[in-house]
Order: C-alpha cells, then structure tokens, then sequence
C-alpha cells in the first residue's frame, strides 16, 4: 500500500482559509434567491438533502 503524503501544517492552514473563502460573495441576485427562498419556509421536512 503506498503511503499518502501529507502536506505541511503551513500548507494546510492556507488550504484551510482558501477554502473558508469559498461562497463567501453575496452579490445582489444570490440575496434576492435568498430571501425568495426563506419565503418559502425553508427545506420540506420529511424529504432528505442531496449529499456532495
């Protein structure tokens, strides 16, 4: 079995706040989609959410 390599704990904490980043913007129309869809109630109970 080959062994994973690990990156250095320098390398994962910059990984880890590029990451962080990720869906951070909230422009104008992902606002709007917001509160339309808090309107709505939120995620149907009973229905489970799509995983990856």
């Amino acid at each position: 079995m080959k062994k994973r390599l690990e990156p250095p704990p320098a390398v994962r904490e910059w990984y880890s706040q590029i990451g962080m980043l990720g869906g951070a913007s909230k422009s104008p129309a992902k606002l709007a989609a917001i509160a339309k869809n808090a309107k709505k109630g939120g995620w149907p109970k009973g229905r489970p959410r799509k995983v990856g």
